[in-house]
């Protein structure tokens, strides 16, 4: 749905609960303000024929002719008055009359003369001395059917006589209501439409500016595909377009940061390279020619190593290909591992303790994996001294995972490197040659172990720690955590 289309019904719908709310409060508010103007006025009305007839009640004179025919003129007279462009042409109340008893000793509509209103509200309040006042459906299951009373004292001599009440049927009012709740309607239509077309008006505004923005950034950063989006186009286009142009910009920046450390790292063992290369061109000693020539191959290996980490690194971060994951047997992988390892173990006469359990079967990428674990005992055997003892342990966790633990003897890990080993180009200078390494090599086992949703950590290991290799001086232990391949 286009996002026009979707401010547009906002709008409407806001609208909606608007008209809503108004017409709830004048049914809440208008209605009832309106009665209680009438019944205010029926409250002046009332106290102001109590005064005209308190002589006549003292004197009980109101069942006369005489004042009956007084209260008819009164209420039958003909008006002419244009009140909120309603023309009223006659008055709508009626009266009555009680004595102090509250028997009703006059009726305008002679229905209830001699008849006990003590217990109606407007005169039994009234003779309490309160405000007296009631509403009285003729019909019970009407409510246009209902008649308002207001009741008021007559005193005579300050005694308390009897009680007149004025009565209004409240059908009276509802041209008055009526006429109110058309202006509103009426009103209410305008502002509806008033603001549905503002509502047009900013979508259409909105919907243009951000089409100019998503021009913009394609043209910045082309898409080549149309993105599907449910909800609104126009903004998933210029998301897909920003996104697009962010990886364009990320491409960009990692390419430069690539090449800034590929030209650093390769600069040392160049320069060496360079400078054994110029010593060779003079007339040298076999033995120091040698030397030269082995220290050129050596730096030589150390570019292919630093080369070909790089790449394995680059395919890591930047790939957007899936793990090629297959079933195999992890102690199989590891011992072939360590087979590659073999001749430099033994000329290090390094004592190495192996315990893999057999069968552990996994569900992971075998390159990736092997990768990492040559990786592992690369640096292992880097910090290990001659004669040193090394633990390769393997074994299937009680929580569903393969757990692969290296430990190599040879000096702590600092305090301060601990969070930082795994940090790409961070490395610690080798304890026999205090050469550094290009610091990718562990960078490379986490992000590995990281997309196969396992877990590594390095720590360090006092002496005798390890029951297994005991007695051993102090080291280091990788430990790398992997979900185990779960049967059904």
């Amino acid at each position: 749905m286009s996002i026009f289309i979707r401010i547009w019904f906002f709008f409407g719908l806001v609208i909606l609960l608007g008209l809503w709310f108004m017409s709830y409060a004048f049914n809440q508010q208008v209605k009832p303000n309106v009665r209680q103007v009438v019944e205010d006025t029926l409250a002046e009305n009332a106290n102001i024929i109590a005064m005209l007839v308190a002589e006549d009640v003292y004197a009980q004179k109101v069942a006369t002719a005489q004042f009956d025919e007084k209260i008819q003129n009164a209420l039958n007279r003909k008006i002419n008055a244009n009140i909120w462009q309603h023309n009223k042409k006659e008055i709508n109340q009626q009266i009555y009359i009680t004595d102090a008893q509250g028997k009703v000793i006059y009726d305008s509509q002679g229905l209830a003369a001699g008849q006990d209103y003590s217990r109606w509200n407007d005169v039994y309040l009234t003779l309490q001395g309160k405000y007296g006042v009631r509403s009285t459906r003729s019909n019970p299951y009407d409510a246009g059917s209902s008649t308002m009373y207001i009741a008021a004292p007559i005193y005579h001599q300050q005694q308390l006589i009897g009680v007149v009440s004025i009565g209004k049927p409240n059908i009276s009012v509802q041209p008055y209501i009526q006429r109110a709740e058309d202006k509103l309607f009426q009103q209410a239509i305008w502002i509806a439409l008033l603001s549905l077309f503002l509502a047009s008006l900013v979508a259409y505004w909105l919907k243009h500016s951000i089409d100019r923005v998503r021009r913009y950034a394609q043209a910045l950063a082309p898409v080549n595909q149309t993105p599907h989006f449910h909800s609104a186009k126009e903004l998933n286009q210029v998301a897909q377009a920003v996104e697009t142009m962010r990886e364009k910009l990320e491409d960009r920046a990692y390419v430069e940061h690539y090449v800034n450390t590929l030209t650093h790292e390769l600069k040392s063992p160049l320069t060496a390279i360079q400078a054994s290369a110029e010593l060779l061109n003079e007339a040298l000693p076999l033995q120091d020619q040698q030397q030269f020539a082995a220290h050129i191959h050596a730096q030589s290996q150390r570019l292919r190593s630093l080369i070909d980490r790089m790449l394995l690194l680059t395919r890591l971060e930047k790939s957007k290909h899936p793990l090629d994951l297959h079933e195999f047997d992890l102690a199989q992988l590891m011992q072939q591992v360590l087979d590659q390892q073999a001749s430099r173990m033994q000329n290090r006469q390094i004592d190495c303790r192996l315990e893999l359990q057999q069968p552990c079967r996994i569900q992971a990428d075998r390159f990736w994996l092997q990768q990492a674990l040559s990786n592992l005992l690369d640096n292992a055997l880097d910090f290990s001294a001659e004669g040193a003892k090394m633990l390769i342990r393997l074994r299937a966790q009680p929580n569903r995972t393969l757990q692969i633990q290296i430990f190599n003897e040879g000096p702590w890990i600092p305090e301060f490197a601990l969070d930082q080993l795994f940090d790409t180009y961070f490395s610690l200078p080798r304890p026999d040659t205090r050469q550094r390494s290009s610091g990718i090599g562990l960078s490379i086992v986490k992000q590995v172990t990281e997309q196969h949703h396992g877990q590594i950590q390095i720590q360090n290991i006092d002496a005798d720690q390890l029951h297994e290799l005991r007695p051993h001086l102090q080291g280091v232990a990788v430990s790398m955590q992997l979900p185990q391949l779960q049967h059904p």
